[in-house]
C-alpha cells in the first residue's frame, strides 16, 4: 500500500507495529538470468481473493469520495493495463479494476483480486508519468504477491485449526459474512490493507520489475518517495506513518535496478499523463474529510472493568487487562478494549471509544529524541483529527525506561461526546514503542485505576 487515510480502529492513531506471523511468507527470490515472485500462504482461492475483493470495494465505496472524472479514470486505467500485462502470477481471474478517490492526501492502495484505488493527490504529485506508473505497479505488486488475503490467512491460523478454516472458506454466500466470524472485517479497517514491511518491500520489488519491463524508467519509483518526502512533508506524514518506510528502502530499489540494468529508451513521460495532471489540479477541490467517524444516537455504556486480570503474551510485549476485554491484533495496532468499546459510524467505519491501543511509530530523522519524535507522532494524529490538542505533558520512568506521558483532548467517536486519551511514549530501537489510553472525557476518571494496571504490567518481550 502507497499510504491510507484511515487507521486499523477507524482512529486517527496512525503508526507502524511489528507484529507478524512468520508462517510461509511470500518471497522474491533474484538468481542469474532468473527472477521468481512467490506469494506466501494462503487458505484464499484466486476466485475467493476476487470476491473478498469486490465485496471490500462496495463497503470502501460507501467511505471515500469518489472522483467521478470520466477522462481520468479513463487514462489511468488505460496505464494500469499497460502495466499487468508485465505482472508476474497475473491470473485471468483478476479484475484489475481503478478507482479515483477525491483526496489530496497523497495515497494509493490494493484490495485482492485487482480492485486499485488512487487518490487525486497522487496523480497531482507525481512529476511524470514513470512516477505514476511507479505507484500503480507498486499496488499491483500487492494484488499479485496476495498480500491481503495472506495476512487474512495468518489471522485465522492463529486463531482456529487449520482444518476448520479449510472448510470454512468457499461455502457459497458472502465471504465478508464468513470473515466476520472470525473478527475479520473488509472496508477501510480491515487488515487486509495493513501491510508489513516485507510485504511493501515485496511490492517494490515487483513494481520495478513491472517498470523495467513495460520499459519505463524504474528508478521513478525511488525518485517519487524521495520527491514526497522531501517537497510535501505536512501531506505525507500519513504516508510515512502507514507505510513502512525503512532508510535503505530507496536503497533497495536502487539494488533491484542494478540487477535488471536500464531499458534501452526507457519512458519517463507522456503528453497523456500532463494533460491529465492539469485536468485533475483544475477541478474543484476535494471535500473536507470529517475525521474520525461519529455514532448518531445514544451509546450504551461499557460494563465495568473487572477486577481480574489476565495475560497477554505478544511477540513484541506482554500485558495485563481485565478478564471482560477483549485483545485484537492486527498488523499495524492491538487493540484492548471492553464489550462495546468498539462503536460503528453511519457508514460502517469503526472507532475505539474505550480501552487502549498499542503500535509502533517510526520518526522521519534519523537522529532522535523521545520528546520531538513524540511531537511528530502526535503532530500525524492531528493530521485526521484537527481537534486534538495537548493539555499537558511531562517525563516518567516505565520499569527503568525514561517514558514520555502525554495527556490530550479529542473530540470522541461517539457523538456529541469529548474524549481524554493518555499517550504513553518510549523507545525501542529505531521506533517509538506508543500506547494510548482512551475514554470519553466523563468516563475517563473511573477507568484511570484499570489504564494504571495495565501500564504497570506492560514489560517489552525479551
Amino acid at each position: 500500500m502507497i499510504s491510507r487515510a484511515n487507521g486499523t480502529t477507524g482512529r486517527t492513531f496512525k503508526a507502524t507495529i511489528l507484529f507478524a506471523w512468520l508462517i510461509a511468507l511470500p518471497c522474491v527470490v533474484w538468481g542469474i538470468g532468473k527472477l521468481e515472485f512467490k506469494p506466501g500462504f494462503n487458505l484464499f482461492s484466486l476466485t475467493e481473493d476476487v470476491q473478498v475483493g469486490k465485496e471490500g470495494s462496495a463497503q470502501i465505496d460507501k467511505q471515500v469520495p469518489l472522483l467521478n472524472d470520466a477522462p481520468t479514470l479513463q487514462y489511468v486505467s488505460d496505464l494500469e493495463r499497460k502495466l499487468i500485462a508485465f505482472a508476474p502470477n497475473n491470473h485471468a481471474e483478476y479484475v484489475w479494476q481503478i478507482k479515483l478517490v477525491n483526496r489530496s492526501e497523497i495515497n494509493a492502495f490494493a484490495l485482492p483480486g485487482g480492485y486499485i484505488y488512487v487518490n487525486r493527490g497522487l496523480i497531482e504529485t507525481a512529476e511524470n508519468e514513470a512516477q505514476l506508473a511507479g505507484a500503480l505497479a507498486h499496488e499491483s505488486g500487492h494484488v499479485v504477491m496476495r498480500h491481503g488475503t495472506h495476512n487474512a490467512s495468518q489471522a485465522m491460523l492463529a486463531q482456529m485449526p487449520l482444518e476448520f478454516l479449510s472448510g470454512m472458506l468457499g461455502q457459497g454466500g458472502s465471504l465478508a459474512g464468513q470473515l466476520a466470524q472470525v473478527g475479520i472485517g473488509l472496508g477501510l479497517n480491515s487488515m487486509m490493507l495493513k501491510n508489513s514491511r516485507s510485504a511493501e518491500s515485496q511490492a517494490d520489488d515487483v513494481g520495478t520489475y513491472i517498470l523495467y519491463e513495460a520499459g519505463y524508467d524504474p528508478r521513478a519509483l525511488a525518485q517519487f518517495f524521495q520527491i514526497i518526502g522531501r517537497k510535501y512533508p505536512q501531506r505525507t506524514l500519513q504516508f510515512f506513518s502507514d507505510h513502512p518506510n525503512p532508510q535503505n528502502r530507496i536503497r533497495e530499489v536502487d539494488r533491484d535496478i542494478a540487477r535488471l540494468g536500464l531499458p534501452r529508451g526507457a519512458r519517463t513521460d507522456s503528453s497523456e499523463f500532463e494533460a491529465t495532471k492539469r485536468r485533475v489540479t483544475a477541478l474543484a477541490p476535494p471535500p473536507k474529510t470529517t475525521g474520525t467517524p461519529k455514532v448518531s444516537g445514544r451509546q450504551e455504556p461499557p460494563p465495568p472493568p473487572s477486577e481480574q486480570m489476565t495475560r497477554y503474551e505478544g511477540k513484541v510485549f506482554t500485558l495485563s487487562y481485565p478478564d471482560n476485554w477483549k485483545v485484537e491484533q492486527g498488523e499495524s495496532e492491538v487493540a484492548v478494549f471492553p464489550p462495546g468499546g468498539m462503536v460503528t459510524g453511519a457508514e460502517g467505519e469503526t472507532a475505539q471509544a474505550y480501552g487502549a491501543a498499542i503500535s509502533h511509530y517510526r520518526p522521519q530523522a534519523g537522529n532522535w529524541g523521545l520528546v520531538d519524535a513524540t511531537g511528530e507522532l502526535v503532530e500525524s494524529m492531528r493530521q485526521s483529527n484537527p481537534q486534538l490538542r495537548v493539555v499537558q505533558q511531562t517525563g516518567m520512568n516505565q520499569h527503568g525506561n525514561p517514558a514520555v506521558s502525554t495527556l490530550l483532548q479529542n473530540a470522541s467517536p461517539i457523538e456529541g461526546q469529548r474524549e481524554t486519551d493518555h499517550l504513553v511514549t518510549m523507545r525501542q530501537g529505531d521506533y517509538v514503542l506508543a500506547l494510548i489510553f482512551m475514554a470519553p472525557t466523563g468516563a475517563f476518571e473511573s477507568y484511570a485505576p484499570t489504564f494504571d494496571k495495565i501500564l504497570e504490567s506492560f514489560e517489552v518481550s525479551k
